[in-house]
């Protein structure tokens, strides 16, 4: 298999790779701002201060009150079954998605995609070009080092 058609391979992999981690992140800067734009959960959890809005005729100042003086939902907490089931806050919804396998893989892919762009590809060729000079001048001097040592016992 010729080089050039496995370097277009690899290319279209990075590319799909690309492009799905770009959706991936869409999707979760979407959500992160549809969670900061919604109305807190209201203290009996069965509506949020929108839904109430919108059904009554005018907003109850107490709802406006409320949300300013206290920007954090309540927590809704629930017992069924004898057990004591507390809702997750949205924050830690986001926190909990953010640390699933998926998402961290998109993250490494954006990661690789910007890598391989070609003005960060040509920054980190001349690193690697300047650290293998370096290099080479050290074992150079190491040699020559080395060398006046042999010869001047």
């Amino acid at each position: 298999m010729p080089v050039q058609l496995v370097m277009l391979i690899a290319t279209a992999v990075l590319a799909v790779v690309a492009v799905v981690a770009a959706v991936i992140a869409l999707r979760a800067l979407r959500e992160v701002r549809r969670l900061r734009t919604e109305d807190p959960i209201d203290s009996t959890g069965s509506t949020t201060a929108l839904a109430r809005r919108d059904e009554a005729a005018e907003p109850e100042p107490a709802t406006v009150v409320d949300r300013v003086t206290d920007p954090e939902p309540a927590e809704v907490v629930e017992i069924v079954d004898g057990r004591v089931i507390v809702q997750p806050t949205r924050e830690q919804v986001v926190a909990a998605t953010m640390t699933r396998a998926s998402v961290r893989l998109s993250i490494l892919a954006a990661g690789l995609a910007h890598a391989l762009r070609p003005e960060s590809r040509d920054r980190i060729t001349a690193l690697m070009r300047r650290e293998y000079r370096a290099r080479r001048r050290a074992r150079q001097r190491a040699a020559r080092t080395a060398a006046r040592r042999w010869v001047e016992p």
